[in-house]
């Protein structure tokens, strides 16, 4: 009797290298929310709510120029961070979650990329997922807005096109966070997801309540501070309500601490604790 072959083919590739290792981690954290169908749903609910009509609408109306003010106001819309809310929780319910359910945490923690080489792959992957809604669509926006201007100044809205390019970025940028911190609190995706969602209204909340006692409570607002924040990257300038200096401590408190806990979770599962 002979032998059956088993059909073992040898790899023929090519290692990544150790420091581009985390792009590995992003892209398959992208393909696989590209095939998860709530996202692609309510990504695609989204953008057509929140981008197109006004795409639409902002390119047939008369206009000289791509102006600032035009789109802070369409990035700062409440609808706009409803739907990213949304998408945050979507993607970040499993990114950390599921490798701790799964004791697969350790295969990238290994040496063969490390802790910090795990975080970067999965905040990007996030990054990147998310951006699909942020700064895809927003970019799209004023590129069509500025691409049937009547007026001549295109320097002046190629400078609003770069000004949303940061915007749209920093978007994500401010949300992602606090999403992967909740994710890794928890092995369940759902909790995740769900914990995500309220953290974010849970402190509209109580924005809301408090603002009638001081307007600086206003800040405490999630959706707030994108908005103010965006205004200072279209180089708006501030209303004189607005404590600048709670501003930017609120944009750290929203982005440094939540990376250095979800940092401070690795190491420990790195550990074996």
């Amino acid at each position: 009797m002979g032998l059956n072959p088993i059909g073992y083919k040898p790899w023929d590739g090519k290692r990544t290298e150790h420091s581009r290792r985390f792009l590995v981690v992003a892209e398959s954290i992208l393909r696989h929310k590209l095939k998860a169908k709530w996202f692609m749903a309510m990504l695609i609910i989204g953008t057509f709510l929140v981008h197109v009509l006004p795409i639409i609408f902002n390119s047939i109306m008369p206009h000289q120029g791509l102006e600032a003010e035009v789109m802070r106001d369409h990035l700062g819309d409440g609808l706009y961070f409803i739907f990213e809310v949304i998408l945050i929780s979507l993607v970040c319910s499993d990114l950390i979650s599921e490798d701790m359910r799964s004791n697969s945490f350790i295969l990238y923690v290994s040496r063969a990329m490390g802790a910090r080489g795990y975080l970067l792959g999965k905040w990007s992957g996030a990054m990147v997922t998310v951006g699909l809604f942020t700064l895809l669509p927003p970019l799209a926006m004023a590129i069509a807005i500025t691409a049937t201007q009547s007026g001549s100044d295109y320097l002046a809205s190629l400078t609003v096109i770069g000004q949303t390019l940061i915007a749209g970025t920093w978007s994500a940028a401010l949300m992602v966070p606090a999403g992967m911190a909740i994710s890794s609190l928890t092995v369940k995706k759902t909790y995740a997801s769900v914990g995500t969602f309220m953290f974010f209204f849970g402190m509209m909340v109580v924005s809301g309540i408090f603002t009638s006692i001081s307007p600086d409570w206003s800040l405490l607002n999630p959706s707030e501070v994108l908005y103010q924040s965006h205004t200072v990257l279209y180089g708006i300038e501030l209303s004189e309500g607005v404590n600048r200096f709670l501003l930017g401590t609120m944009a750290f408190l929203l982005t440094v601490p939540p990376m250095a806990f979800v940092h401070y979770r690795i190491m420990r599962k790195e550990v074996g604790r």
